[in-house]
């Protein structure tokens, strides 16, 4: 009897909170009752006391959202996951040889590949932790685009790369359990290649938490069957690269963050970052201290990159997240530039992918990628 009466006057309390009360009308909050409605209002308050601590540490850029009154695990889901015994296991990143031959480094002030064909539109990955497939999956359409043209931008299956990279191995993962980028590269590598998202549809639930689908090892089987053509485009990817040194153990606050601009004067980059304060933010510049750890142990979450902007008060990165368009800036966020900011250049990555193009198809792709840098970086032309 005493619990209940406690139990009424919370939700009595809750009630006469305006804040709260707004909260629940804009997100829509129905509870099945009392006791869960208590709860809720104490995740909620926690909540609001988070955010404006954040907030006292730069911009104001979290706020309420659909998470406030969320546990963790309820929240958007993450899943980065690194085998504990996992070392760097290829070169550092070179320009593409055409590229780098006519152009070398021309350090534009602000570049956004986002609106080209190098990258496609914002996906969510759900209730899943598939973060690092979509992360990959980005990459490679990215790369697919930028040394094919715009004829080879395409959406690939980041449930392919869930459901059928190996738990087991160097380079293992576990689907909506958790992996990382490169275990997606060597299994892609392994295989006839990514099949296209039509072909092989995301169908990991976006609402609630659930096993990871089987693989469809019979549609990966016939990508090089007789039929293949009818199963449309894929990617071919023969290895990746890092955009500059890894940082796997420690601090990570040096990293080179002059490498990881270099890189995305060519090219969407992969990347991993400490994400724990992403389901709060509403838009705007996240600062290094805002985000807070940068050290390897800190990551949980694997993104892509696809530009900067140094012509901003506070320089920022450009990152793409995969947690739906309604979240943060469009399904962006933008990260200060001037550090290491999320720990986002601990492990940034850039498959390499197979096209076996004619004489005439390379010098046909070495235009449209020039269209698409022309596009990126005329800042003037978009509100950024």
């Amino acid at each position: 009897m005493f619990r209940f009466a406690v139990g009424m006057a919370a939700v009595a309390m809750a009630a006469t909170d305006v804040q709260w009360e707004q909260y629940k009308k804009d997100f829509k909050k129905v509870y099945v009752n009392e006791a869960e409605e208590e709860e809720r209002h104490a995740i909620f308050t926690e909540s609001v006391t988070r955010i404006e601590k954040l907030n006292a540490m730069g911009s104001a850029v979290f706020g309420l959202t659909w998470t406030s009154d969320l546990k963790e695990h309820e929240k958007n889901a993450k899943g980065f996951r690194r085998p504990s015994q996992s070392a760097p296991h290829a070169m550092m990143y070179e320009h593409a040889p055409i590229y780098a031959k006519k152009h070398g480094h021309r350090h534009p002030k602000y570049i956004n590949w986002r609106g080209t064909a190098a990258v496609t539109p914002i996906k969510n990955q759900g209730q899943c932790g598939s973060c690092w497939a979509f992360s990959a999956t980005s990459a490679i359409e990215s790369q697919l685009a930028l040394v094919g043209g715009e004829d080879y931008s395409i959406e690939l299956s980041p449930q392919q790369i869930n459901s059928c990279t190996p738990s087991d191995g160097e380079f293992g993962c576990f689907g909506c359990d958790g992996g990382y980028t490169e275990g997606a590269y060597m299994y892609v590598n392994s295989v006839f290649g990514l099949a296209n998202s039509f072909y092989i549809p995301y169908e990991q639930s976006l609402t609630e938490v659930e096993k990871t689908k089987s693989c469809p090892s019979e549609k990966i089987a016939n990508m090089s069957g007789p039929k293949a053509r009818l199963m449309g485009g894929h990617a071919t990817v023969s290895g990746f690269s890092y955009a500059m040194p890894p940082c796997f153990l420690g601090d990570c606050e040096d990293q080179d963050l002059h490498s990881l601009a270099a890189a995305l004067e060519e090219t969407p980059v992969a990347i991993c970052v400490n994400a724990a304060v992403w389901n709060d933010y509403k838009g705007g510049v996240m600062t290094a201290k805002q985000c807070g750890n940068f050290s390897a142990a800190a990551q949980d979450h694997c993104v892509m990159a696809t530009g900067f902007n140094k012509h901003a008060p506070i320089p920022y990165w450009i990152v793409r997240n995969s947690w739906a368009s309604t979240w943060g800036e469009s399904g962006y966020i933008y990260l200060e530039m001037a550090e290491n900011t999320c720990g986002l250049a601990n492990d940034a990555t850039i498959p390499t992918v197979k096209l076996g193009l004619s004489s005439e198809q390379k010098a046909k792709a070495v235009g449209s990628r020039e269209r698409m840098y022309a596009y990126a970086t005329m800042q003037d032309l978009r509100v950024v």
